[in-house]
């Protein structure tokens, strides 16, 4: 993370890359395992084995200094190790996204604004429309897996859902996001609308407070001037 100069009023950032770096700290410890444990499970799917040190220079580097670039395979061996989908990792720090941007070349001083991390994972309505269409043109429809091998049609023996379905979820998860961010959590926002309809239910038609029981009063017919 970019550190503000005392003198300067600036954004701190993260790069894409220092978020990776921050969740992979937070997965480990979301499994309960030290960087030894980590590093063992990860061996498998990474093809090669992190020392201790190595995982904790790279769990630094969020905090500046050399930022290690991670590649698509380390994030799909992260997926596969930790068990959570490779968004997770890719995921802006919680704490509160307000006070750092998104470091990228296009950016200005103080970043993109961390929605835009979460568009490119979560989609939008435009985006995820292209990936759908892509689900469905290239088999990934509801259906049974099957391949062709060494000219033998293989039936993989098992069925998958639609996959276009999932996707969808993906934009439904954004839009909880934006409201969540916009107007708080789901009880809070309904308790808050009960409040405005109930004192709208209390006003006549000219904004005149109307005691409960009281009958409203209809609003006077405005004569439009000759």
């Amino acid at each position: 993370m970019r550190r503000r100069a005392p003198d300067e009023e600036r954004v701190p950032t993260l790069t894409p890359n220092q978020v990776v770096a921050y969740n992979l700290a937070r997965a480990r410890l979301f499994r309960g395992w030290t960087q030894e444990q980590a590093a063992e499970a990860l061996a498998p799917y990474l093809g090669t084995r992190w020392s201790v040190a190595n995982f904790s220079v790279i769990e630094r580097s969020v905090d500046g200094g050399r930022i290690r670039q991670f590649t698509a395979d380390d994030l799909f061996a992260f997926s596969r190790a930790f068990r959570v989908p490779i968004g997770f990792f890719l995921t802006p720090p919680v704490d509160d996204p307000r006070t750092y941007g998104i470091d990228t070349p296009d950016a200005g001083r103080d970043g993109l604004d961390p929605m835009e991390l979460l568009d490119a994972i979560l989609g939008t309505d435009e985006t995820m429309e292209v990936w759908e269409n892509e689900l469905k043109l290239f088999g990934w429809a509801a259906g049974r897996r099957a391949r062709i091998r060494d000219g033998q049609f293989e039936d993989l023996g098992r069925n998958v859902p639609d996959q276009g379905d999932r996707a969808k979820r993906l934009v439904n998860a954004r839009l909880r996001l934006l409201f969540q961010t916009e107007l708080g959590d789901v009880p809070a926002a309904k308790a808050a609308l009960n409040t405005v309809m109930s004192i709208l239910d209390r006003l006549d038609e000219d904004g005149v407070p109307v005691e409960p029981g009281e009958p409203r009063r209809a609003a006077p017919n405005k004569k439009k001037p000759a």
